[in-house]
């Protein structure tokens, strides 16, 4: 039986994150997918400057640079009739946001892993794992669907919503939160960059468009739940009906000329919504979206699956070793960005105007609100009780 030091399943940004950083401070890792790769998942794709810069560190953001041609993009938010756009305040060196698509970006953070010595194990999927989790029954392994079993000191489920590691574990969702919207997305070519990762928002529709790599272009619309219900048909017809009614986002004729790479890609409202779960126990812990789910509104999928993992690697490879504050850090963490992703799920009430007023008439809120993003400000200094009180008139 293979004897490792760390099983991780999953191998996207939790996963690929964990095992690389957990290899490179000697631990003998085995990385398991049920994918092989490149290959796409469900994703807003963008990465803010705290999370290009730590995955600079980590060596792999050079890793994919050097494969892909990936745009460095200002952030646009149009709003009511109001919009504002601009840089985020560096962090690292880096003042712009990426979208790469995440064929390109798991398939450089798995390259990264596996050079610095993670074994691969990719198109093999966990069946069971060694042990309970309980105390008096640690989780010591995996078994594979193939019947092989890897033993090891510890399991970590980075293998997203439908985690089988915490379905295994029995470990329910709690916290739960909703929003009100579904997404229909498309790739596309032929889309000029314009520098902008741009959302544009109404009252009952909203639309995204950016740059990802290699001249690739994701476009993506929002309507309520039951827009992204029908034939595969119905829903594409929508999405390019939708797509033509944004023409400050996207000129019609240019849409009208360029090419769609990708089938309809459909993520209904019900695909939204927010939890938490227990994030480690005896022999087992969960990372990224196996562990916390926030609305993809503000896009912090990334972030916290590659921050999850550097916290657990850092954790478990010090002096005294240990995952009993990875809760606490966790939802302090997550404290005021998990509702207020979920407001970005919403669509926006009339009286939300004075809001996009605000951002659009004062630099350094609307500053506020892209540096929210990438973590540096807190929701409440973004909508601070004086900003709040000249914006709705006391």
């Amino acid at each position: 039986m293979r004897q490792a030091d760390a099983v991780v399943v999953g191998a996207r940004c939790a996963g690929a994150t964990l095992a690389l950083a957990l290899a490179r401070q000697g631990w003998d890792v085995v990385l398991i997918d049920r994918d092989t790769f490149p290959s796409e998942t469900v994703s807003t794709h963008l990465i803010f400057p705290n999370t290009l810069a730590r995955l600079s560190e980590l060596g792999a953001l050079e890793v994919l640079l050097a494969a892909h041609d990936v745009p460095m993009l200002e952030y646009r938010i149009a709003g009511f009739g109001h919009e504002f756009s601009g840089s985020f305040t560096p962090i690292g060196g880096f003042d712009r946001c990426a979208a790469p698509r995440r064929a390109a970006l798991d398939k450089a953070l798995l390259d990264t892993a596996l050079a610095a010595g993670a074994e691969g194990r990719l198109g093999e999927g966990v069946a069971e794992l060694i042990g309970s989790g309980s105390a008096e029954d640690p989780v010591a392994g995996v078994v594979l669907e193939s019947g092989e079993r890897i033993a090891a000191r510890w399991v970590f489920g980075c293998d997203g919503r439908a985690s089988t590691v915490a379905r295994r574990l029995g470990i329910e969702k709690t916290r739960p939160l909703r929003g009100e919207v579904g997404f229909l997305l498309g790739y596309w070519r032929g889309i000029p960059d314009n520098g902008l990762a741009a959302m544009e928002i109404r009252e009952t529709e909203i639309a995204n468009r950016w740059a990802g790599e290699d001249g690739s272009c994701l476009l993506t619309t929002a309507g309520d739940a039951a827009s992204t219900r029908g034939s595969k048909q119905e829903r594409r017809a929508r999405y390019l009906e939708q797509l033509h009614r944004f023409p400050d986002l996207i000129d019609p004729n240019a849409l009208d000329q360029a090419e769609m790479m990708s089938d309809v890609v459909v993520a209904p409202e019900s695909l939204m919504r927010g939890y938490f779960r227990v994030p480690s126990g005896p022999g087992w812990a969960l990372a990224g979206d196996a562990c916390h789910f926030k609305h993809p509104g503000t896009a912090q999928g990334i972030g916290d699956a590659v921050e999850h993992a550097v916290y657990i690697a850092n954790a478990l490879s010090g002096a005294h070793p240990s995952l009993d504050r990875y809760e606490r850090w966790r939802d302090e963490r997550a404290e005021e960005h998990y509702e207020w992703s979920f407001a970005w799920g919403r669509f926006p009430r009339p009286e939300t105007e004075s809001l996009f007023r605000g951002w659009a008439s004062e630099a350094d809120a609307a500053q506020d609100l892209r540096d929210s993003y990438s973590r540096r400000v807190e929701p409440s200094q973004v909508l601070s009780a004086e900003r709040l009180g000249r914006w709705f008139g006391g």
